[in-house]
């Protein structure tokens, strides 16, 4: 008796394929309701994550590597729709310049206030009002190493859900429970209903980074890109937090100064493992 062998997959060499269509709507998408995952990475961590992921296009130079037929078979057995593509077709799909020769299409649950709503919430970036999608994308990633329970993207923000935020967040994205909250004055009042004590960075005047108190229920409240929290989000917060720097630089990167704080706060907590290759020597 002969084996059965899985029938060759058409490879797709128009672009006016209806499928190259579907995913350039959903790279456009604001917000994003099916998400585009671009490149090996990104599809792995969404697979690991239990992602449903509804499509998946590649090229064969993926089939070349170790890493991309092994990710093949992982779809093939979640049963995911495999479409060969060609390298021409692949560039029309993504959205990328750079695309690793991948590109997926996948659903995430919405999470609602909610699903945030858990009894042992104590620890909550919020984002106002980051346009930037590859710095809300690194703030998600920052969140999820310092052990965050919960992201918010209010007010302005980019979409966490889209291709540019994904990328970004390198997988945390699915890892992290992230709410899209467009009014500012509400994300307040919920997590100030959920008993967390709101710790805003401002640029001066606040409580110095290491004198800050981040042991009890916090969420700490990050301005996005050149002007930072306005003065209204600054005097709803219950503290303000201030990171010295030196003169005359006055503001950081909106991801380099949420690290700076969620470390801290992280340290504080008991969240970060205790390395002895980083003991300080006397």
């Amino acid at each position: 008796m002969s084996r059965a062998t899985t029938p060759r997959l058409e490879t797709i060499t128009s672009r006016r394929n209806p499928l190259v269509e579907t995913f350039r709507r959903a790279a456009r998408a604001r917000p994003a309701t099916t998400i585009l995952l671009d490149g090996v990475h990104l599809v792995e961590e969404a697979l690991a994550a239990g992602v449903t992921i509804e499509v998946a296009a590649w090229s064969e130079r993926v089939l070349q590597r170790n890493e991309g037929r092994a990710l093949a078979r992982a779809l093939q057995a979640h049963h995911v729709r495999i479409v060969p593509v060609s390298d021409d077709v692949l560039a029309a799909m993504s959205p990328s310049t750079t695309s690793s020769g991948l590109v997926a299409l996948a659903h995430v649950e919405t999470i609602d206030w909610q699903t945030l709503a858990s009894p042992s919430l104590a620890f909550v970036v919020v984002a106002v009002s980051v346009q930037d999608p590859g710095n809300l994308g690194a703030l998600v990633r920052v969140a999820d190493a310092a052990g965050v329970d919960g992201v918010v993207a209010c007010g302005h923000s980019a979409d966490p859900f889209g291709w540019k935020a994904l990328r970004g967040a390198m997988g945390s994205a699915f890892r992290v429970c992230v709410v899209r909250e467009r009014s500012i004055q509400r994300t307040l009042d919920e997590l100030r209903d959920r008993g967390l004590r709101l710790v805003a960075a401002g640029p001066r005047g606040g409580t110095m980074l290491h004198a800050c108190d981040f042991r009890r229920p916090t969420a700490v409240v990050l301005g996005g890109e050149g002007q930072g929290l306005d003065t209204a989000v600054l005097g709803a917060a219950d503290e303000m937090v201030t990171i010295p720097m030196r003169p005359p630089v006055e503001s950081l990167n909106v991801t380099v100064a949420g690290a700076l704080i969620l470390f801290e706060a992280a340290r504080q907590r008991g969240l970060v493992p205790h390395d002895p290759r980083f003991t300080a020597v006397p």
